[in-house]
């Protein structure tokens, strides 16, 4: 098991140090949708919910066509401002969604192969899905308000309920399926953490460094690094024996460095606040 850590670790790595360094160099095209606030927060979190429930109702057709749409959706928003050219962006775009379900069809969703196409993919979903929050005006309250809510969720859902259990193995042989995986199922072992744990992790440093700037932004960093690389342990050295809700631990940390940066530093910044304070982000 000590590969697969090392295998995930590499990849928690890559989505929170690409997401940080995107932030600092692209902006993202927003949908003319406002900004984010409570409201939306609460939307999110009744989708959250929502969704694994369609995932296990869904046919897998069509559990599979809304994973392959919305991958897809993520990764053209993450190559716009890189590639700028249309025809450029598509044939990327359309390169990776292939590779993905291309590998699953071919080698077999068990392979080390797609598993391996499925974490890149993902990850680069997680950058753009990531800055399109952040960019979009999510703000540290928000993210932290965010995080308690899926932190009750993820303890019901994952610890008394058999949820998300029941919806890794249901979709663990779909493209796209929404799981960073280090190991090889095809010899029986493995280790995994979902998207939305990334997603939460890496998207709390950028939103935090926006409110209170670079310290508090690495320093959320670095926590949901140790978090994550800690729960990890757990699961590789067999401590553990059971799913482990990552957000029981990510939520409450969330939590306490918003409210202790909020009482440090008080107010959080705008975003043009934030823009003007560091004048080298790309517009």
């Amino acid at each position: 098991m000590t590969i697969a850590y090392l295998v995930v670790m590499a990849y928690a790595v890559a989505a929170l140090g690409l997401s940080w360094l995107y932030f600092r160099r692209y902006q993202v095209t927003r949908p003319p949708i406002g900004v984010f606030d409570l409201g939306d927060i609460a939307v999110m979190l009744v989708a959250i919910v929502i969704v694994p429930l369609l995932y296990l109702w869904l046919p897998l057709w069509l559990a599979a066509s809304l994973l392959t749409l919305g991958v897809g959706s993520v990764l053209y928003t993450t190559w716009e401002p890189i590639l700028r050219r249309p025809w450029a962006i598509w044939l990327v775009t359309l390169g990776l969604v292939g590779a993905d379900i291309g590998a699953a069809w071919l080698l077999g969703p068990q392979s080390f192969a797609f598993s391996s196409i499925n974490n890149v993919v993902l990850i680069l979903s997680i950058v753009g899905a990531t800055n399109l929050w952040a960019q979009s005006g999510m703000r540290a309250r928000d993210a932290a308000w965010l995080g308690a809510g899926l932190m009750i969720y993820d303890f019901v859902a994952t610890s008394l309920l058999t949820m998300m259990s029941d919806m890794v193995n249901r979709l663990a042989g779909l493209p796209f399926a929404p799981f960073v995986f280090g190991g090889d199922l095809s010899q029986g072992y493995g280790l995994g953490i979902g998207l939305g744990d990334l997603l939460m992790a890496s998207v709390f440093p950028l939103v935090m460094r926006k409110a209170y700037g670079r310290r508090a932004g690495l320093t959320a960093f670095m926590l949901g690094l140790a978090a994550i690389a800690i729960m990890m342990a757990v699961l590789a050295l067999g401590w553990l024996q059971v799913n482990l809700p990552a957000m029981v631990i990510l939520g409450p940390l969330m939590v306490l460095q918003y409210r202790y940066w909020r009482r440090r530093a008080g107010q959080e910044r705008t975003t043009w606040q934030y823009l003007q304070a560091e004048p080298g982000r790309a517009a």
